[in-house]
């Protein structure tokens, strides 16, 4: 299966399970994109739920691991994230309501802005995470 979603280097964080878990995260915002974009509205619905449940699982273990690390900035980054889900809400409701050509465009903007939170705010945590807890 190639991929065909927006991964490249500058996402990488280096931390492995992060970085497994922002590439399915990725793969499914592109995919949504993808199904709207064939006219595949039954799939554009699967897919919004999944990357729904997803995203919301995915910051939760995110924010624990943060709240592990007695991570400065944890307030702001689960606004982020509080953020990114009503966006994925919102994308959610376009695709039942059947307004194609605007969810079209929000899935697009939100795998982009699922991008600039990974190799922003993501990256941030990321790389506090790897220094000694006296640096942090």
């Amino acid at each position: 299966m190639e991929e065909t979603h927006a991964w490249n280097e500058r996402l990488n964080l280096g931390h492995e399970a992060l970085d497994r878990e922002h590439h399915l995260q990725l793969a499914l915002a592109s995919a949504l994109a993808d199904a709207l974009e064939a006219g595949r509205p039954r799939v554009a619905r699967r897919i919004a739920e999944q990357l729904a449940g997803y995203s919301a699982a995915h910051f939760a273990g995110e924010e624990l691991l943060m709240e592990a690390a007695a991570y400065g900035h944890l307030d702001s980054h689960r606004q982020e994230h509080r953020d990114l889900l009503a966006q994925i809400a919102e994308t959610r409701e376009l695709v039942a309501a059947g307004e194609r050509a605007l969810a079209v465009v929000m899935a697009l903007d939100l795998r982009a802005e699922l991008g600039s939170h990974m190799s922003a705010s993501d990256r941030h945590f990321a790389e506090l995470a790897e220094r000694p807890r006296e640096t942090q």
